[in-house]
């Protein structure tokens, strides 16, 4: 077993050289195929007996080897140069986002492992899109590095236990031992990748061996899970140690590798040659348990339980007592889950995000009165304000963004409004949905006064908004449906549902309006609208002469 990063070094070589030579091996073959078939089908190019003067000649041997050669070099240099490239496209993995806390959790990790090695090296970390677990490390020959960890694993771990993944990661970059794994898999395992998903398109096919075109991808793909054999399964224990060196820790990487191997790995999502990379094989392999010659000779992973083991010993305790402990934890974890519920929120993407606490629902930043969210297996999505522990949040958020919080409540987010100038006035505006709360004996003097100015794309929009208003209520009294009506709203004083009307049937906005406690709800711009159409006189015309019909006008 080496020990110093000098024999790592010679091993990491040698190995390197041997894949090419491999690699050059093949390709003479194909190219001697391809010329014996050549020979076969048309004797005639090479005069008489071509297979004689092939062999018999060893300027062909010669011209073949030095043609495989530049083939070989080329697919080398750029498979092995660009393998981080390689291995970010085909996981799809995407930069930490700096606006997210567990994203800057782990940037602010990856810095201070890059502190803590001294390393001129600079380890960019990446982030899988999957609700997996696992993570992996890849180098290239331009010294590029990555760290790529999965979007589950990093949601899932402690600060503590995400850097020992981490620095376990960083340790097979460091040493070496990371960059023949990834020349391997740039050179052959990418194309297990390929298979995997053209046997995806077409399984069928595949099976009943329609597709010639698998045949030489499968051959490849074997040839990658013989590499194995390159790849010892000593560099994980020594990644594990060099773990534990640089983060005093050994029992959060134990606990990290307990975690990845009692969950879902990755199958599936990270492709099968992609698997000497990651921190446990995405596959379950029984082989990857067990020991022996056959077994080190055939896996690039030690049996995890081993790992564990070994990791443990550094702080006396038994694995029993561990797995005990780590099961009292989950159960106790579950507790506190089941009395403090899980969210899940809509984004504006449609999509169901989470689970989130109260404390991480909360941050969300896209997060409004008006989102769905939804706890629990049994309970039905209600809107985020009508949830009596999220309605907080928002008075939270309020209470930060003003001192003008008022005794009115939005009628469609039940937040406080808050008293805000407008045309020399006063008015009460929703901060989420922006609506405003107006006085009624307040309206004429507002339209009176033109200190607001009427843009161009409000005018159109009011001219818009008219028009379709005139269109239902020319359906209406035609006797057909002019669309779905719109819920009554509560008055944010009284509380009595309010009356949704238009303002004049001159001037077609609808507003909303309570009798008993005169004033009136506008939704968001219909006041700038209203103005805008009073002060162009943009009147709508209904014309129903033609039907019995009165013209109204302004």
């Amino acid at each position: 077993m080496p020990l110093t990063y000098i024999e790592i070094e010679k091993q990491k070589t040698w190995r390197i050289g041997m894949l090419f030579i491999l690699l050059l091996f093949l390709y003479f073959l194909v190219v001697m195929s391809l010329i014996q078939g050549i020979l076969i089908f048309f004797p005639f190019i090479f005069l008489r007996d071509g297979f004689t003067i092939f062999w018999g000649n060893p300027l062909y041997v010669i011209t073949v080897l030095g043609f495989s050669l530049v083939c070989a070099a080329i697919h080398f240099w750029f498979s092995a140069s660009a393998a981080v490239e390689h291995v970010t496209k085909n996981l799809e993995a995407v930069p930490p986002d700096p606006d997210d806390g567990i994203h800057r959790r782990l940037l602010n990790i990856v810095d201070e492992i890059h502190v803590v090695t001294g390393s001129r090296q600079k380890i960019a970390c990446i982030v899988i899109p999957s609700l997996s677990m696992n993570a992996l490390a890849v180098s290239d020959l331009k010294g590029n590095a990555a760290i790529a960890i999965t979007e589950g694993l990093l949601s899932r771990l402690s600060r503590s236990q995400t850097e020992a993944v981490l620095a376990h990661e960083a340790a097979h970059i460091l040493s070496g031992d990371c960059l023949e794994a990834s020349v391997a898999t740039s050179l052959f395992g990418m194309y297990a990748a390929m298979l995997e998903k053209l046997q995806a398109i077409g399984e069928e096919e595949f099976h009943r061996g329609l597709h010639p075109a698998f045949f030489p991808l499968w051959m490849l793909v074997k040839l990658s899970s013989m590499l194995s054999m390159f790849i010892s399964r000593e560099r994980e224990y020594r990644a594990d140690a060099a773990s534990v060196r640089m983060t005093r820790n050994p029992l959060a990487m134990a606990e990290a590798l307990q975690i990845i191997s009692r969950n879902w790995r990755g199958s599936g999502i990270i492709a099968g040659g992609l698997e000497m990379l990651c921190i446990i094989n995405p596959r379950e392999v029984m082989r990857d348990e067990s020991e022996g010659f056959w077994a080190n000779l055939m896996s690039t992973h030690p049996p995890i339980r081993k790992r564990i083991r070994i990791l443990l010993r550094m702080v006396h305790v038994r694995i029993e007592e561990f797995e005990r402990t780590l099961r009292a934890g989950e159960e106790t974890a579950e507790a506190m889950n089941a009395s403090q519920p899980l969210y899940y929120a809509l984004n504006g993407r449609q999509q169901w995000q989470g689970p989130y606490d109260l404390p991480q629902l909360s941050a969300l930043p896209w997060l409004s009165p008006h989102t769905w969210i939804k706890s629990g297996k049994e309970k039905a999505a209600e809107r985020a304000s009508e949830d009596p522990a999220v309605s907080p949040i928002f008075t939270a958020r309020l209470s930060k963004e003003s001192q003008n919080l008022s005794t009115f409540q939005c009628p469609i987010c039940r937040q406080s409004l808050i008293q805000i100038p407008y045309e020399k006035t006063r008015v009460y505006q929703c901060s989420f949905c922006k609506g405003a709360l107006v006085e009624s004996g307040k309206i004429p003097r507002i339209i009176a006064r033109r200190e607001k100015q009427c843009e161009e794309r409000l005018r159109l929009l009011a001219e818009a908004v008219a028009s379709d208003n005139q269109r239902k209520i020319v359906f209406k009294r035609a006797g057909k449906s002019g669309g779905s009506a719109k819920a009554h709203l509560t008055c944010a004083q009284c509380g009595h549902p309010m009356l949704r009307t238009f303002y004049s049937l001159a001037y077609l906005i609808e507003i909303d309006r309570c009798g008993l406690c005169n004033i009136t709800w506008f939704d968001a711009e219909e006041l700038e609208m209203l103005q805008c159409l009073i002060d162009n006189k943009l009147t709508a015309k209904l014309d129903f002469s033609g039907s019995g019909h009165e013209n109204t006008g302004s």
